[in-house]
C-alpha cells in the first residue's frame, strides 16, 4: 500500500517567441523566449511506497503505456525522482505511471514537463521542503525546459532555460497544435543550426513582448522561431504542414521549440475546434488548445 498516491497532469508548453541569441562556449545555445503551458497533458501516478533511512538507495520504478519511451535512467521523470532523493538526503521507494498525451519528439516539452510534476508532487508530500528556486536548480540538472515548468506559469525564458521571469497574459489564447507524427530530435535541430547564419536578438525583442503582454499588440506580431528553418532543413515537410494550419483557418502559424508540431492562432475557441477538425480529416494529429496561467501540476 502507497503511503502517498496521486493523479497529476503535466502540460504541454509552446513558444509563442524563440531566439537564438549566442552560444556558451561549451556549445550550448543562449535563447530568449516567452513559453506557456497549455492545455494538453500528460497523466501521471506518483506514489510513494515507502521511506527508508537516508543511508539506504532509493528505488524507483517507471511504467509508460508508450512504447516508445524508456523506463529507466534515460527517462526524465525518472531522473527527476531520483534527483529529488539525492537533493533532499530522502530515501524512498517511488512508483512512477506515465500515461502519454503528448506526442514525442514535436518541441511540446512532455518530458520535461513529465519530469518537473515529479519533482512538484514529491516537494509537495515533503511539506515543499524545497523552494521554486531550489526545485527549479534540479530540474535544470535534468534538462533545458524543466526549471520553466517548476514555475509552471507563463513566463520570458533566458539563458539556455534557467532564467525563468514569469509573466500574465492577460487573456486566454485559442490555439490549435498539429502534427505529422514525425519526430525532431533537438539536439540534431540545434546541430543543424550550426551550420547556418546565428540569427541574434534584436533590441526591439524586450519591447515587442511587453507590447502584446499589455494588449498593444496581436500575438501574430510577436511570433518568430530561430530553429524553424534549421529544422525545415531536417524535415521539410514542416512548410506543406504550417501551410495547411493557415489553410484550416489560422491568423498565423509557428513551430513550436525545435519541432516538429506547428501551432495556429484563432479568434476563439469554437474556430479553434473547427480548424482541428478540418486537420484531422487530413489525417494529421490536431488538438485545439488553451493557453494556462498556473499549470496544474503545481497543485493547490
Amino acid at each position: 500500500m502507497a503511503i502517498f498516491d496521486e493523479l497529476v497532469q503535466a502540460p504541454a508548453k509552446l513558444n509563442l517567441y524563440l531566439r537564438v541569441c549566442g552560444r556558451r562556449d561549451d556549445g550550448y545555445h543562449l535563447i530568449d523566449s516567452l513559453m506557456v503551458p497549455v492545455s494538453l497533458y500528460d497523466e501521471l501516478r506518483i506514489a510513494v511506497r515507502s521511506v527508508a533511512q537516508a543511508t539506504s538507495p532509493s528505488v524507483i520504478t517507471l511504467w509508460t503505456d508508450c512504447t516508445y519511451l524508456p523506463t529507466g535512467a534515460d527517462n526524465l521523470a525518472y531522473r527527476a525522482a531520483a534527483e529529488f532523493t539525492t537533493v533532499t538526503r530522502q530515501s524512498m521507494t517511488v512508483d512512477i505511471r506515465i500515461y502519454k498525451h503528448i506526442p514525442l519528439g514535436s518541441g511540446l516539452g512532455g518530458g520535461s514537463s513529465d519530469a518537473a510534476a515529479v519533482l512538484l508532487t514529491l516537494n509537495r508530500w515533503l511539506g515543499n521542503r524545497l523552494s521554486t528556486r531550489q526545485l527549479a536548480d534540479a530540474g535544470a540538472r535534468i534538462g533545458a525546459d524543466v526549471p520553466f515548468f517548476v514555475y509552471g506559469r507563463p513566463a520570458r525564458v533566458g539563458g539556455v532555460g534557467e532564467q525563468i521571469k514569469p509573466t500574465t497574459l492577460g487573456r486566454c489564447l485559442d490555439l490549435v497544435i498539429c502534427s505529422d507524427g514525425h519526430p525532431l530530435s533537438t539536439a540534431l535541430v540545434y546541430s543543424q543550426m550550426r551550420a547556418m547564419p546565428l540569427s541574434l536578438t534584436r533590441d526591439g525583442a524586450v519591447s515587442n513582448i511587453a507590447a502584446f503582454v499589455e494588449g498593444r499588440k496581436p500575438l501574430t506580431d510577436l511570433l518568430v522561431n530561430d530553429l524553424e528553418e534549421a529544422a525545415v532543413q531536417i524535415h521539410p515537410e514542416l512548410r506543406s504542414l504550417k501551410a495547411k494550419v493557415m489553410e484550416a483557418g489560422a491568423q498565423a502559424a509557428l513551430m513550436s521549440g525545435s519541432g516538429s508540431a506547428v501551432f495556429g492562432v484563432w479568434d476563439d475557441a469554437q474556430s479553434a475546434a473547427a480548424g482541428a477538425a478540418r486537420l484531422q480529416r487530413l489525417g494529421l494529429w490536431a488538438k485545439p488548445v488553451q493557453t494556462l496561467e498556473l499549470s496544474p501540476a503545481l497543485g493547490n
